[in-house]
């Protein structure tokens, strides 16, 4: 086996590293007011990053065969605990997302989306839908794709839920489903996410919120806005140097969430325009070379696997950032590798040492990927 990418590694780790500062300094006077100690995020964190670390390790030496043959058993875990979560999972904000297990506390959603781009690299390397057709080679795969999105929805968590469907239709297209076979599956994904919005009243109020911000309307800065406009107050006093790191004010309880789900705004706000574009080179180059695998993968499985597990971290990077800035309602979605979490820093790190595995079976030349574009003009 030939070397693999070290930047993929590199950079997984750079991000990281990024966020555990980050973290501490958007976290820590949340935890001193909370906790009264204010290096527990921190210190949960580190614990966290030293345990994905060895994850991230033992994924870039897992064997790419035996993950193939256990996908579809990985798929059905996953399942299990996200049923598991509906049924006695604990309730934070009012979702259902957690499982306690003693000490610590798991969200089987990252495990769910994780198992899902393996499984579905798996069934379209066996059932190509460009030789089978929509009913034989997409419809099985897209049902138990609804099945996982519909067990997170439960909790509920439409944007998860949303970014997982997403996925599975650019993995779809990427093994070759012609754009036609995707339109009904993509109206079916946005019926059910009209219909989740119109039976939560939480979601289609932040929704009326968002809408009613781009359009020029004012925003309730007493009520539903208070979030993105503390966001934006962050972003906005960064300017081109920031405020220094540690000196933000807005982490001082006037931003809920400020080192997990809107981590980049304190960032914005503390080391400016150009800590944020020294955060964008990082993402930008980590799912360049995710896609660099993707592309001279010369295994179907490993192509899927890979492009899968590039595009899900990107969608939710845009997902995490758009809210921030406003530019999408607001969601509970962490920034990849940045923001404080445990189940998701885990996976990410493991979706980095798979990537790392792929691309040290890859060759030099693009392979699938000029094939699949030599059928699309075919």
């Amino acid at each position: 086996m030939r070397r693999g990418d070290r930047w993929l590694v590199g950079l997984a780790l750079l991000l990281t590293a990024v966020g555990l500062v980050m973290v501490y300094s958007a976290g820590s006077f949340h935890a001193f007011v909370v906790y009264g100690d204010s290096n527990h995020f921190l210190r949960q964190q580190l614990v966290r990053t030293v345990l994905g670390i060895g994850v991230l390790l033992a994924c870039s030496r897992l064997s790419l065969r035996r993950l193939e043959m256990l996908a579809p058993w990985f798929l059905a875990g996953a399942c299990v605990l996200l049923a598991m979560v509906v049924a006695i999972g604990h309730m934070s904000n009012g979702a259902t997302r957690w499982l306690r297990l003693g000490f610590m506390s798991l969200q089987p959603t990252d495990l769910g989306r994780l198992a899902a781009v393996v499984f579905l690299a798996w069934w379209l390397k066996r059932r190509p839908v460009a030789e089978l057709g929509f009913w034989r080679g997409m419809a099985p795969p897209l049902v138990l794709l609804a099945l996982v999105a519909g067990l997170i929805l439960k909790q509920p968590n439409l944007s998860s839920a949303g970014l997982l469907l997403m996925t599975g239709f650019v993995m779809l297209f990427m093994a070759g489903a012609p754009l036609k076979f995707l339109g009904a599956p993509i109206a079916a994904g946005a019926a059910i996410v009209a219909l989740a919005l119109a039976t939560h009243p939480y979601m289609m109020t932040r929704v009326d919120t968002f809408l009613g911000f781009v359009s020029g309307g004012p925003l309730d800065h007493r009520g539903a806005g208070w979030q993105l406009d503390q966001s934006l107050i962050a972003i906005g006093s960064g300017g081109v140097l920031g405020r220094g790191l540690g000196g933000g004010l807005q982490k001082l309880l006037y931003l809920p969430e400020a080192h997990t789900d809107f981590i980049f705004s304190i960032l914005a706000e503390e080391l400016g325009l150009i800590g944020v574009t020294l955060l964008f080179v990082l993402l930008g180059l980590f799912l360049w070379r995710g896609m660099r695998a993707a592309a001279r993968a010369s295994e179907p499985f490993a192509c899927l696997l890979a492009g899968g597990l590039t595009v899900q971290i990107g969608l939710y990077a845009i997902a995490n950032l758009a809210v921030a800035t406003g530019l999408a309602p607001t969601t509970g979605l962490p920034l990849p590798f940045v923001s404080y979490g445990g189940s998701a820093l885990l996976v990410n790190l493991a979706a980095a040492g798979l990537l790392y595995r792929v691309s040290a079976m890859n060759g030099d030349e693009d392979a699938l990927v000029k094939q699949r574009w030599s059928r699309a003009g075919a």
